[in-house]
């Protein structure tokens, strides 16, 4: 198994699909953040909490979204075995959403 797809003629590792994932999605949740920090502290924006907001849901699927493409990634490869394996995480973590929604 070659643990990644073609990319300009070469294999590219799943751990760095995986990597560039989590460091686009933290960079995205982390200038929401700053922007919705910074439009509440300078000049009061009605916006403002909707930015942090938006900051925060980037910042927990981004976990979400590594096991998700990691199990595209299985699945594409017919690594059956890390595909359930991811398949079983997305579940336990639906499950925990929602049975942790205290109703």
């Amino acid at each position: 198994m070659n643990r990644g797809h073609e990319e300009n003629g070469g294999v590219v590792p799943i751990e760095m699909i995986l990597a560039r994932l989590l460091r686009i999605g933290s960079i995205i949740a982390a200038i929401l953040l700053a922007a919705g920090i910074a439009a509440m502290l300078l000049v009061g924006a009605s916006f403002a909490p909707g930015l942090i907001t938006a900051g925060l849901v980037v910042l927990l699927a981004t976990p979400i979204m590594r096991v998700l493409v990691a199990g595209v990634v299985f699945a594409k490869e017919k690594d059956w075995l890390f595909a359930l394996f991811c398949l079983v995480v997305l579940c336990s973590l639906a499950a925990g959403v929602i049975l942790g929604r205290g109703e």
